[in-house]
C-alpha cells in the first residue's frame, strides 16, 4: 500500500488519539524524520543536559528567518513536523532545479504549482474551521498577495 492510499483511510480521531498517546508516552520514534535511522542513545554519545538543549534552542532563535512556534495540539505537532522536512526538501529541491541530474524545470513547475495549491487549500480549510469556531484567522500577507496576482493574471486572460 502506498503513501496515498495509507493517508486516505486514516480515521482523524484514530489519528489524534495515536498521536496524543506517543506524544505524551515520550516515544519520539514516531515523529522521529527517519525512524528506520533512528539510534539507541549509547551510540549518540552523552546526553546533551537542559541547559545545553536550552542554549540551542536560544541561539536558533537568533539565526536570520526562525520562528517560535508554541505547539497546541497533536496533530500540530505532526504537522510541524511535516513542515520543519517540507521547508529543508523545498530549499534542497530549489537548488538542483535545472541541474543535469536534477529536476527539469517543467517538472520543477509542476511541483511547485501543487506545493502552492496545497498552501492555499490549507489556508482556506484554516479559514473555515477558524470561522466554525469564531476563531480569527489572518490569511498571511505573502498568501493574500499571491492569491491578487492570481485574480490579475486569470482577469488578463479571459
Amino acid at each position: 500500500m502506498n503513501d496515498e492510499t495509507n493517508s486516505a483511510k486514516l480515521n482523524p480521531a484514530k489519528l489524534d488519539k495515536a498521536l496524543y498517546r506517543s506524544k505524551n508516552a515520550g516515544d519520539n520514534s514516531a515523529r522521529s524524520p527517519h525512524p528506520s535511522t533512528t539510534t539507541n542513545d549509547s551510540d549518540r554519545g552523552p546526553k546533551p543536559t537542559w541547559q545545553e538543549i536550552q542554549e540551542k534552542k536560544i541561539n536558533m532563535v537568533k539565526e536570520r528567518g526562525s520562528r517560535v512556534l508554541k505547539i497546541n495540539s497533536p496533530l500540530g505537532s505532526t504537522m510541524f513536523n511535516i513542515l520543519r522536512q517540507f521547508d529543508m526538501a523545498y530549499a534542497h529541491f530549489k537548488a538542483r532545479l535545472g541541474e543535469m541530474d536534477g529536476i527539469s524545470h517543467e517538472e520543477g513547475e509542476k511541483l511547485m504549482t501543487e506545493g502552492r495549491e496545497i498552501v492555499v487549500a490549507f489556508s482556506d480549510y484554516t479559514a473555515r474551521l477558524s470561522r466554525r469556531i469564531r476563531f480569527r484567522y489572518f490569511v498571511p500577507r505573502e498568501l493574500k498577495e499571491f492569491m491578487a496576482e492570481e485574480e490579475a493574471a486569470n482577469g488578463a486572460g479571459d
